[in-house]
């Protein structure tokens, strides 16, 4: 299998800072691709699968997507949808704006700390249900009409819609993301900064304690309170996460992959991978086959 990511090239600049428009498509048909531009896709019309970071999900009419800077995603258009009814449309809303996008304002004015913390954590994406997020798509629907300061406004005040949003969630498993911020402590960001480096590693849990001069218990009970998951859990996602990039993105065979996440034996990487992913290694892989 060869899967090939593309990095795609946006016309966004200090002139042009947002791409907001209308689209009518036969279905989608972008590839598996990334780009340093966020996105927010609304779904008007169609049916598919929606393949964002490590997540397979799928779509329906009323979706909304939020996604961060170099976020992995597309969008696959239901065959069953179409056939027999080539009248079939997608259409919706997509919006691109620059990594940057009012970062002097957004980076340091207390007001526009929920919005901050939105982008921040949008590296896992964001989903947005319907019908609860309909002043949400109203936003959306307005931007590609609007021009100069007033779009530049119209998008700060879907960002405040969006980050205010109580139903918002996250699309991709927090084993996708590898970034330590948002952590309380300083031992704490040394402890998943190690493990960001060496999970694949066979490093008992007595060995990491004592690494990090604290006894077992002590350790194990530190790690679930500062991360929500035991050091185990934490671990296998971390393995898992990087075991779904190899996937999409090599033509490694299942064994390889398997060792190289830190397993022994294929067996037991694929009793975990199915455990935290309701699939096995080779059904993961198919989803990204067309």
């Amino acid at each position: 299998m060869d899967s090939p990511i593309m990095h795609e090239q946006l016309t966004i600049n200090e002139q042009n800072p947002i791409i907001a428009r209308h689209y009518d498509y036969d279905h989608f048909t972008y590839p598996w691709h990334f780009h340093s531009e966020y996105e927010i896709i609304y779904v008007k019309e169609s049916h598919g699968e929606r393949f964002v970071a490590d997540s397979v999900e799928h779509f329906n009419p009323g979706d909304v997507i939020l996604l961060g800077s170099n976020l992995h995603h597309y969008m696959r258009s239901s065959d069953v949808y179409y056939k027999g009814n080539p009248d079939l449309r997608v259409r919706g809303v997509v919006i691109q704006f620059a990594h940057d996008y009012m970062s002097h304002a957004i980076d340091r004015y207390a007001d526009f700390t929920h919005v901050r913390l939105l982008l921040n954590h949008a590296k896992r994406g964001f989903y947005f249900p319907c019908p609860q997020n309909s002043e949400i798509i109203r936003c959306i629907e307005n931007i590609p009409l609007q021009n100069g300061i007033h779009r530049m406004i119209g998008l700060l005040l879907l960002l405040d819609k969006m980050a205010t949003f109580r139903e918002k969630r996250f699309i991709g498993s927090p084993r996708y993301s590898e970034n330590t911020s948002g952590f309380p402590g300083s031992r704490i960001e040394k402890v998943l900064s190690y493990l960001n480096y060496h999970y694949t590693e066979n490093s008992s849990l007595d060995d990491m304690a004592s690494k990090f001069s604290m006894n077992t218990s002590a350790f194990c009970r530190y790690f679930k309170q500062n991360t929500g998951k035991s050091y185990i859990d934490y671990i296998q996602d971390l393995r898992i996460g990087y075991a779904c990039k190899l996937l999409i993105a090599t033509s490694f065979d299942i064994s390889q992959i398997s060792l190289e996440c830190g397993y022994n034996t294929i067996c037991h990487f694929n009793k975990i991978f199915k455990r935290k992913t309701a699939l096995t290694p080779s059904e993961y892989r198919n989803k990204f086959i067309r």
